[in-house]
């Protein structure tokens, strides 16, 4: 008797998608290349105003996707990327918010057509994440940066419709009116160093170290180094300030700047009292506590494919 060989199983790809975000060719574009390269039976999963995309992640993972595509800002795509953390699917990234984070710190298109061709033809880049866990809330994960002090204040005041019309000069604006808020008192232990207390404007939690407007926040920031990026700036006059900005600007620790920078596995923030905090450029809510530990390798991220003799990177 002949056996027969079970045909090999289709790959299949789900599409999560903010539908206010993209353009009117996005889905034409997408079936185009996915059935270029074979998709089928894909599963299309709108975002909405209530849920970014978590509930919609729960279903792909649920449906075992080989592949998802998440388009929308960087709201939806932590949301996608926490849903996908230490699952082994590739996350295929479209880029179509104001600040696309993610995107810029890996060097990925921002224009919506090349963005789907390395979506559905690149290859899986292993990267970190940060897990958090904030006050007794569930733990999640983020793939940018985490932050409270004046990070979340130009967040939080930064005008949503602002934003739409003149892009990133927003949060410029919205610094004008944070710098004029009070330092936070912190207390700050990084992996099991003794703790340090700070008087801070800033602190934040690294996974990358690139912000918009073609500035670097954390230098020598890595996705997947396996380890976390700490930086707190604690600025009390105004030649700290200018320290600070040239050092923002040029890259380099600049003397008596009042910057704490360190890399480590985990690192437990205690507010006094209660602030904001944002996740990847959105605002959460308030905390108390933060508790960030690194997940090396959790996500993968589809990234231009090499090309023949290239040398590894």
């Amino acid at each position: 008797m002949t056996s027969v060989e079970p045909a090999s199983r289709s790959r299949r790809c789900a599409v999560i998608y903010n539908p206010i975000k993209v353009s009117d060719k996005f889905h034409a574009l997408v079936e185009e290349g996915l059935q270029r390269n074979g998709w089928s039976n894909t599963l299309w999963l709108e975002t909405s105003a209530e849920d970014p995309g978590r509930t919609m992640t729960q279903k792909a993972v649920a449906e075992q996707v080989d592949l998802v595509i998440g388009a929308g800002g960087d709201g939806t795509i932590r949301s996608v990327a926490d849903g996908l953390a230490h699952t082994g699917i590739p996350l295929g990234l479209v880029p179509a918010g104001t600040g696309n984070l993610l995107a810029r710190n890996m060097d990925l298109p921002l224009e919506e057509g090349d963005a789907i061709d390395v979506a559905l033809d690149g290859q899986p880049r292993p990267i970190d994440l940060v897990r958090i866990t904030v006050d007794d809330r569930a733990p999640e994960h983020f793939a940018v940066m985490a932050g409270i002090g004046v990070d979340a204040m130009i967040m939080d005041e930064t005008n949503e419709d602002l934003k739409d019309k003149v892009g990133s000069a927003a949060y410029f604006v919205a610094a004008a009116k944070a710098l004029g808020r009070l330092p936070i008192r912190l207390k700050v232990q990084l992996d099991n160093n003794r703790p340090v207390r700070r008087h801070a404007m800033l602190c934040v939690i690294g996974n990358v170290g690139r912000l918009q407007g073609n500035l670097t926040l954390i230098p020598g920031a890595s996705p997947d180094d396996g380890l976390l990026d700490l930086y707190i700036a604690s600025p009390h006059r105004f030649r700290h300030w200018l320290k600070l900005a040239l050092r923002l600007i040029t890259r380099r620790a600049k003397k008596d700047d009042q910057v704490d920078q360190r890399k480590g596995k985990s690192v437990r923030i205690i507010i006094d009292g209660k602030d904001n905090y944002q996740l990847d450029g959105d605002v959460v809510g308030e905390s108390t506590t933060l508790f960030a530990e690194i997940q090396p390798g959790a996500l993968a991220i589809c990234v231009p494919g090499q090309a023949p003799g290239e040398p590894h990177p």
